[in-house]
Order: C-alpha cells, then sequence, then structure tokens
C-alpha cells in the first residue's frame, strides 16, 4: 500500500479541526482533503438545507461556522470528492462523517465509514448497558433514535453542536446523567479530544470519540 489517504468531510477543508488531533495514527501516510461543499457561496450551501423527510447533517464551514445539509443533496458533491480522490489513486478514503452513507458512494477504493464501525462497536462495548448518544442538532434526535434503535434497544439521545463555541456542555452532561446513560457516544466527527475528556469529567461514564476509533482502525489497515 502507497500510503495515501484520501479524507471526505461533508462540509469544507481543510478540516484543520480533526486531522492534527488524529493523523499520528496514520503511520506518516500522506493525506488529502477534499470537501463536499469546497467552492461553493454561502446562498449555494443555504440551498442544501433538508427537504422533508430527509436526513438531517451537520458540519464545518471553513471559516469555522456550520452548516445544516439534507442527505439527499450531499450524496452527489460527496461522491465528486469520491471519484477526485479514486483518480488520485488514494489507498483508502475516509469518510469524516458519522452519517449512514453505506452504500451510498461507489469506488474501487476501500471506503471507510465511521457509521459502520460505531454501530459494531459501541454495542459490543456496552453489552446490553444504556449507550447515551450526543449528536448536534436537536432536529437529529428522532433520526438517531431510529438508527441507533436498529443496533440497541437500550439507548438515550440529546444533542450538543461541536461547532458552536456557545453550546452548553453542562445541560448535555446533565442530560446524559438523568436519562442513566452507562456509555456514552459522541456521535460527530466534529466532537475533540477534549470534548470527551470534558464529558467524561462531567458525567463519571466512559465515552466514545469516532474521529480517534476512526483513525485507530486506519493505521489498523496501514500498517
Amino acid at each position: 500500500m502507497n500510503k495515501v489517504i484520501g479524507a471526505v468531510t461533508i462540509g469544507q477543508s481543510p478540516r484543520n479541526d480533526l486531522i492534527p488531533e488524529i493523523e499520528e495514527y496514520f503511520l506518516g501516510a500522506k493525506v488529502i482533503q477534499t470537501g463536499a461543499l469546497d467552492g461553493l457561496e454561502r446562498q449555494e450551501i443555504k440551498e442544501l438545507v433538508p427537504d422533508k423527510g430527509d436526513t438531517v447533517l451537520v458540519s464545518k464551514l471553513r471559516d469555522g461556522s456550520w452548516a445544516v445539509m439534507g442527505e439527499q443533496k450531499i450524496v452527489p458533491l460527496l461522491q465528486k470528492c469520491v471519484d477526485m480522490l479514486t483518480a488520485q489513486q488514494v489507498s483508502l478514503i475516509v469518510l469524516l462523517c458519522t452519517g449512514k452513507f453505506a452504500d451510498k458512494l461507489h469506488t474501487p477504493v476501500p471506503v471507510i465509514y465511521p457509521q459502520k464501525l460505531l454501530y459494531g462497536i459501541v454495542p459490543a462495548l456496552a453489552d446490553g448497558k444504556r449507550i447515551g448518544i450526543v449528536n448536534p442538532e436537536a432536529a437529529q434526535i428522532d433520526q438517531c433514535i431510529k438508527n441507533w434503535g436498529e443496533v440497541s434497544d437500550n439507548i438515550a439521545v440529546t444533542s450538543l453542536n461541536p461547532y458552536d463555541t456557545h453550546s452548553d456542555f453542562e445541560t448535555a452532561a446533565a442530560e446524559m446523567i438523568r436519562k442513566k446513560a452507562d456509555i456514552i457516544v459522541l456521535d460527530c466527527m466534529g466532537y475533540s479530544r477534549k470534548m470527551k475528556s470534558r464529558m467524561e469529567e462531567m458525567t463519571g461514564k466512559p465515552v466514545v470519540l469516532p474521529r480517534t476509533i476512526v483513525a485507530r482502525m486506519v493505521g489498523e489497515l496501514l500498517e
């Protein structure tokens, strides 16, 4: 393997809030970043808002703000990113989103889907205990309950925007305690190691961080 990783965000690249925290696991591999919203104007991004019934997605923009998008509108843009990386002969592609994209992106290159890893690993770690799930937007709670309900019948959900510096960590942590979560998942690649540590300190519970779970699996493939 020539150790070139393609990293695709559903927002804008580069993800300087994310890649520097996990590249230590990449064993010196080159990382080529690209984003579904790269090159789009603000108005074009606004037009990607979810239609009724569509899956709600959230990601970071280059200026530090964030965008709320519909899955049906973002998939074609992600496919363009994947096609570009495939043409550059990357060793594998990492999707920097915990959304449910499996089977929606097409390439002969191996694709790491964080959602598939989380849905396999977290229930095994929980071993029947209550899983607390924190996602970025209150509008995502119903779809979160539906999706996680496919792998566990013992879940609790709340929201906390990882990109908003005014997000109320105390309330989210208190909600996880009130709902008696035994293990907590910060269900977005935007949550940082610092946020993981803070949630652990405030709840006294183990916290799973998607970005480091994914990075460790990438390192395993590259080794």
